[in-house]
């Protein structure tokens, strides 16, 4: 099971960049490292409100609906200007995924609306290496288990890995009852690595691996 920001899709010019866009549309400043550190603290699978809460937290009195479309506005785009979402990248290889999907049975568990997160897939040529994808209108978000566990209905699976980058992410592989492997998405500086790292540990994860160095390598043997 993979979550998918930061552990299949590259979002630092998307996901990422559009909270920071946003808050400055309210007059707020908010670097990556306070978007890693809110990240970290748990109970931030959802970009919106992980950027509601930026905002609430410097002061601006603006509803989650108010702030939603703002943030909508920056990742899908306009008729005058183009969304950030045209910035993501696959972060492992077509090839490995494929290789993957003839040996496993692969799943997403993930926050995004269903329409984004299918529409990656599509644009990226691997949405037929997986046979479930549970997103965000599919049950609560995680650290709640059940998305997870719904994954696992999908696929008619006993047991499983889960990937991801947050402690959300673990918490709710750990609560389903599968093996937590955290990931430390591309990107990061040296400091920001190592709190991600921690933040995984804590939370409960198995192993954490680096997305872009060691995912390859995870399933050898």
């Amino acid at each position: 099971l993979f979550d998918m920001d930061g552990v299949l899709a590259d979002v630092r010019r998307s996901y990422r960049e559009a909270i920071v866009r946003t808050c400055a549309s309210f007059g707020v400043e908010a670097g990556h490292e306070l978007i890693s550190a809110v990240k970290a603290a748990g109970s931030a699978n959802d970009d919106w409100a992980v950027t509601h809460r930026v905002l609430a937290g410097a002061g601006v009195e603006a509803s989650l609906t108010e702030v939603t479309a703002r943030f909508e506005e920056v990742y899908q785009g306009t008729e005058d200007a183009p969304g950030l979402r045209r910035h993501e990248t696959l972060i492992p290889s077509r090839e490995l995924l494929e290789e993957l999907a003839r040996s496993f049975k692969l799943g997403i568990v993930t926050g995004r609306p269903r329409a984004d997160a299918e529409r990656f897939l599509r644009e990226h040529g691997v949405r037929g290496c997986f046979s479930a994808v549970v997103c965000r209108e599919d049950g609560p978000l995680k650290p709640d288990p059940a998305p997870v566990r719904i994954a696992l209905e999908q696929l008619e699976a006993r047991t499983a890995w889960m990937l991801g980058d947050t402690p959300d992410d673990v918490r709710a592989a750990a609560g389903a009852g599968v093996v937590p492997v955290g990931v430390v998405p591309p990107g990061q500086t040296e400091d920001e690595a190592a709190g991600v790292w921690t933040a995984l540990e804590g939370a409960g994860a198995a192993r954490v691996v680096e997305a872009d160095a060691e995912l390859g390598g995870l399933f050898d043997g």
